[in-house]
């Protein structure tokens, strides 16, 4: 099969969250599943943004809220037990999804050529672009390394238990 599309290549089976999601939710998806940045959603499922590690990053950064709490109990340095008892999730600081987000999304069809998406991912030094349909219902996400994979011989250079690239020659 020769790979034409952005369908041909795009991951299909992509976690999304809702904007009214809080922080601390998102951070939990982006743990479970093992990804940098997730697509945002309103209650319609239309993408209204998209969401990264670095936006996170940002919104600790100003607003001084270590979520470590939120992971784990130890850190919270609550030493009346009674007082540990009543504490709450809810009650460490967070904010919804859409006030961290960013709204500036870069989406592709899933019918357009690879090669406009690789220009796209080039020309907007970008490294992702959601795949939409015409209602801007989020079907995929196709990655840079999608299109690497999509090179004769890429793949065999790839560890696909670390996503690796190996260059044996220097070893």
């Amino acid at each position: 099969m020769s790979v034409k599309h952005v369908a041909d290549l795009m991951t299909r089976d992509v976690a999304v969250i809702n904007r009214k999601s809080d922080v601390h939710e998102l951070e939990k998806l982006l743990l479970e599943r093992r990804v940098h940045g997730l697509p945002v959603v309103n209650d319609d499922g239309i993408l209204v943004g998209v969401i990264s590690q670095t936006d996170l990053l940002a919104w600790h950064y100003n607003t001084g809220v270590d979520g470590a709490a939120f992971y784990d109990n130890t850190r919270l340095h609550v030493t009346d037990e009674d007082a540990m008892a009543g504490l709450q999730l809810t009650d460490i600081k967070t904010a919804p999804v859409e006030e961290v987000m960013s709204p500036m999304v870069h989406c592709i069809s899933a019918e357009r050529p690879i090669a406009v998406a690789a220009a796209t991912m080039v020309e907007e030094r970008i490294h992702r672009l959601v795949v939409v349909d015409e209602e801007l219902r989020v079907q995929g996400v196709i990655s840079a390394l999608d299109i690497l994979r999509a090179i004769p011989g890429v793949e065999e250079l790839i560890q696909p238990e670390a996503d690796v690239f190996v260059d044996e020659s220097i070893i």
